[in-house]
This record gives C-alpha cells, sequence and structure tokens, in this order.
C-alpha cells in the first residue's frame, strides 16, 4: 500500500444527518457511504492499511460559511494528528471576494496545504470567467487544487434513479476540465495544478477523440487551440487512483499524464472498505515496483509540507508552503 493518501474526506460531527439527507438527494439507495466517519476509524484505517498520512477533503459546492467551519475544523484535526493528516481547503467559489479571502486565510492561518474545489457550482464550470480572479489568486500561491466531481444540472432528470458517483461523476470531471482548457485557463494560470479524483474520471478514456476533433469547424474552439496545446494542457493535469487502479483506468491515465503525474488515493470512506481494497489489488498488479514508488514521489513533490510531517512526527511546525 502508499504511503500517502490524496483523496480521503471527514466528516464535522454533528452533521451525519445532514450530510446522509444530502446525499439522498444524490441518488443513493440504501445506507449512505461516508456516514460515521471518526478520527479513530480514520486513523485504525490507515494503520490496516499502512497509510501514513491522509489528505482530509469535503466533497461539494459549499457556501462561505459552512467551507470556513469545515476548514477551521480540518484544521484543528491535522494540528492535533500532524503527522497522519494534511488540509485541502474548501473555497466557496460561488462569492468570488469571499472565496479569495478563504485562500489567503487558510494559507496564513491554517497552513493549507492545498485545496478542493467542485467540479461545478450551481451549474457553472471551470472555463467561466466568474472564477479568472480566484484562480489567479491559486496561481499566484501555487498549491495543489484537488478537484472533486459533483451532481452536474439537471441529475434529477437523468440520473435514472442511480447515484452520481457511478455515472455521472466520472462525467462532471471531464466536463469541467474540458470546459477549461478551451477557455485557456491552464494556458493563462500555467502554476495551477490540477489534482483530479478517480482517475480523472472519463477524461483520458476521450482525451483522443477531444483532441481530434478540436478542429473541426462544428466544434466551439475561440482560442483556436491546436491538437498539440490541447494534449499539452491534458498531460499537465495529476491523477489519482481513487477507484481507478485497475487496466481500464490506468493504462488511459498513463497514456494521458505519464506514470509521474499519478498520485495515490482511496475515498475513504465512501468508496468502502472491499472497494478500496480492490483498487489498492488492481494497482499492485497493473504497475510494477517503480510506478508504485513513484506515487508516492510524486505527492511529496505537490505536498511537500505533508510528506514531512509524516516523515517526522516529532518536529516542530512548519510553515505554509
Amino acid at each position: 500500500m502508499q504511503r500517502f493518501d490524496v483523496h480521503a474526506h471527514a466528516v464535522m460531527s454533528g452533521t451525519d444527518a445532514a450530510s446522509q439527507a444530502l446525499m439522498k438527494d444524490e441518488g443513493f439507495a440504501g445506507s449512505v457511504p461516508g456516514a460515521g466517519w471518526s478520527v479513530e476509524g480514520a486513523l485504525r484505517f490507515m494503520d490496516e492499511q499502512g497509510i501514513g498520512l491522509q489528505l482530509l477533503s469535503m466533497p461539494g459546492a459549499l457556501d462561505a460559511e459552512p467551507a470556513r467551519r469545515w476548514n477551521e475544523y480540518a484544521a484543528g484535526l491535522v494540528a492535533a494528528h500532524r503527522d497522519r493528516f494534511g488540509l485541502l481547503a474548501a473555497l466557496p467559489m460561488s462569492e468570488p471576494d469571499r472565496a479569495i479571502a478563504e485562500i489567503r486565510y487558510a494559507i496564513e492561518h491554517l497552513h493549507a496545504d492545498g485545496f478542493a474545489l467542485a467540479t461545478n457550482y450551481g451549474g457553472v464550470y471551470f472555463g467561466n470567467s466568474r472564477f479568472d480572479a480566484m484562480f489567479a489568486e491559486l496561481n499566484r500561491h501555487r498549491l495543489p487544487v484537488f478537484v472533486h466531481p459533483a451532481l452536474p444540472p439537471g441529475f434529477d432528470r437523468f440520473g435514472l434513479g442511480r447515484p452520481g458517483p457511478l455515472i455521472e461523476y466520472p462525467m462532471d470531471t471531464a466536463r469541467t476540465i474540458v470546459d477549461a482548457i478551451f477557455a485557456g485557463v491552464l494556458l493563462r494560470y500555467p502554476n495551477l495544478r490540477f489534482v483530479l479524483a478517480h482517475a480523472g474520471g472519463v477524461l483520458p478514456a476521450l482525451q483522443n477523440r477531444i483532441a481530434l476533433l478540436a478542429g473541426e469547424s462544428w466544434v466551439a474552439n475561440p482560442l483556436e487551440l491546436t491538437s498539440g496545446q490541447l494534449t499539452e494542457q491534458l498531460r499537465s493535469l495529476y491523477l489519482d487512483t481513487a477507484i481507478g487502479g485497475g487496466p481500464a483506468d490506468i493504462v488511459p491515465a498513463l497514456e494521458m499524464v505519464g506514470v509521474d503525474h499519478l498520485v495515490f488515493g482511496t475515498d475513504y470512506p465512501p468508496a468502502g472498505a472491499a472497494t478500496i481494497a480492490a483498487t489498492s489489488e488492481n494497482l499492485r498488479t497493473t504497475l510494477d515496483r517503480a510506478a508504485q514508488q513513484q506515487l508516492s514521489a510524486t505527492f511529496a513533490g505537490l505536498f511537500p509540507n505533508a510528506a514531512a510531517r509524516a516523515a517526522a512526527p516529532a518536529a516542530g511546525p512548519t510553515t505554509s508552503q
């Protein structure tokens, strides 16, 4: 198993009921994944799996007050367990001024290791110009940005009674990144390092299709991006391995970004113990030893403070990156 886990979630005490209500709206049947999260349970899982440190994030598009509450809660967990947890701070992207303020607060006061964004905010995707000032601020600070899928608008009409993570989450990851690329977001803000959940969803499988069709007259391409420019932007992305350790996921991911842009992720606890175990086993058979070791090296390159805390738990406070 890997030492570092880029994809793990924490639920604030007292919010389980609200979380379950939200998840049921998203099409979940029966039990709700991830309910009942606890520090003790997370540490036990990590010990059992040989994971040294998890980066904690909150999936979903949060408004300013819930984002601040969760960020401060998670920062407290990190302060209490500096060698086991890290913080990917949530941002209220629907409120640009407050999102910029939250970026600065998370860096200066919470010492965040990076940030976590949802794929859309009220149906607004990354290519929309309303996000430019926030991306410019993130670009200035150079901290990685973890991208977690959310439900697309209209899910109630075409979800077909199945939960978002089954099909629509992987689709929405591709949707927002393609929107960002055609809008030139990664060209304007070259210090942005997006880390996409779930091996990039369906994006790696679509990479050649996107690059080939971009030049067709019937595809809106206002920046007249070439196939090479599109491929280069896709190559700059990072992908985690959560629910994506088998050849069907890893082979196209490797073709799109290369082994040095993969990081290990579990999606604990929503993915469930059996799914996480299967993903890890798939990784062990799909990637050779050198590639498996590279996953940890890439994490350490993206999140050096978190990796250093895991390696030296007795050390004093670290500064923000």
